[in-house]
């Protein structure tokens, strides 16, 4: 193979690497946003 194409093919493969963890963390800040009113609505209403 030319070294443009195994450089390019490599940077592909690392910045397809690259957007699936930033995928990841976004799922998980998006779960754990859902999460969270779980435990706000568990708790006692503030008495005023």
């Amino acid at each position: 193979m030319n070294h443009v194409v195994l450089h390019d093919v490599r940077a592909g493969f690392f910045l397809m690497v690259s957007l699936a963890m930033l995928a990841f963390i976004c799922a998980v800040a998006a779960l754990s946003a859902v999460m969270r009113p779980v435990r706000w609505a568990e708790s006692k209403p503030a008495q005023f």
